[in-house]
């Protein structure tokens, strides 16, 4: 009886040794992947003291930057190791690495864990969604000024004066200005603005010239300013108001007559012409005063502002001082027999 009990006790014991050496080593990582050029970290557990285990895997993807299990084909007890995704990886797909721990002596227990190395273009982002308030698009669609100026330089004075929210003006330029040039400015630096085509045409003499300045602010609200500019009538008279030549004392000028008979001395080459026309603004030429002949014509002719044209022409007769000398002594003969009759 008493050796059967020591003999239970010896079974209850080896078991409970066996019991106590069950193995259940594990391995576990920080992360299940990583980036290249990273680390990540693998702990290994449940080593019991008195087994020794490798760690294997492919030491072409991973380096190990620190450890507390000493040398990894030998470990003893539970530990740590820091390991890095090489740098100088170059995948163009995700790879996956395994790790296996191993008993070196009965070789009858293993743990295999595997770890992803995320491609070179792939990286771990956070996206952060921010959100703005966008400020209200401008409405100001006002000229803040508004310059006119003629082609001479002067200044086109506008009715009523420019005020920013009045939008119709009108102005009278005289028949010698033939173009204008606006200065316009806007309040809005956002805004728009187009002057319409025709403000660099001739205006129109005699008639209205309506010019328009459109606007349009940031959000496409639109002003538009018009200006009717009435440029002054062209005169149309093409007269003279005076004429004399200093050649012939006893020439006598009619605005209205158009052709005269001028009598000169054959000396006379060319006349010696002073006029004054009806109108400040025509034009006066004058052709065939050269080398003056008996019947030579020398023609005046006037140019009105509105293209109108007259001419006056001056018929030369030239007369020669023998014949005045001869006539005259003959008058004189005939005068003395007048007033000296023969007894």
């Amino acid at each position: 009886m008493k050796n059967s009990f020591y003999l239970l006790s010896l079974i209850f014991m080896i078991m409970f040794v066996g019991m106590i050496n069950v193995k259940a080593v594990d391995i576990a990582f920080s992360s299940t992947n990583v980036n290249v050029g990273k680390t990540v970290n693998l702990t290994i557990s449940g080593v019991i003291n008195g087994n020794t285990y490798t760690l294997d895997f492919d030491t072409n993807y991973f380096d190990v930057n620190s450890s507390t299990c000493g040398n990894r084909t030998s470990i003893t007890a539970d530990c740590q190791l820091t390991l890095k995704a090489k740098s100088s990886l170059s995948l163009t797909e995700a790879k996956d690495v395994t790790f296996t721990i191993n008993e070196i002596a009965q070789n009858d227990e293993t743990k295999t864990k595997t770890i992803k190395i995320n491609a070179n273009n792939t990286t771990t982002t956070t996206t952060t969604t921010t959100t703005t308030t966008q400020a209200p698009k401008s409405n100001n669609a006002n000229l803040k000024t508004l310059e006119i100026k003629g082609n001479d330089d002067s200044d086109v004075i506008l009715t009523p004066n420019f005020t920013s929210d009045e939008y119709e003006y009108s102005a009278t330029v005289d028949a010698s200005i033939k173009t204008i040039n606006i200065n316009a400015t806007m309040e809005d630096s956002k805004s728009n603005m187009v002057i319409s085509n025709n403000a660099t045409d001739e205006l129109k003499a005699g008639e209205n010239n309506k010019i328009t300045i459109t606007v349009t602010a940031e959000d496409g609200t639109k002003k538009s300013y018009v200006i009717n500019i009435m440029r002054e009538a062209l005169t149309a008279d093409a007269t003279l108001k005076s004429l004399s030549i200093k050649e012939c004392s006893d020439f006598e000028f009619d605005p209205d007559k158009f052709s005269y008979n001028v009598k000169v001395t054959d000396k006379v080459n060319k006349l010696t012409i002073d006029y004054v026309t009806s109108s400040l603004d025509a034009l006066v030429s004058i052709s065939g005063n050269e080398d003056l002949k008996d019947g030579s014509k020398v023609k005046i002719l006037v140019t009105a502002e509105d293209g109108t044209k007259k001419e006056y022409i001056l018929n030369v007769k030239k007369e020669s001082k023998t014949v005045k000398e001869n006539t005259s002594n003959i008058n004189i003969e005939k005068n003395k027999k007048k007033y000296n009759p023969k007894k």
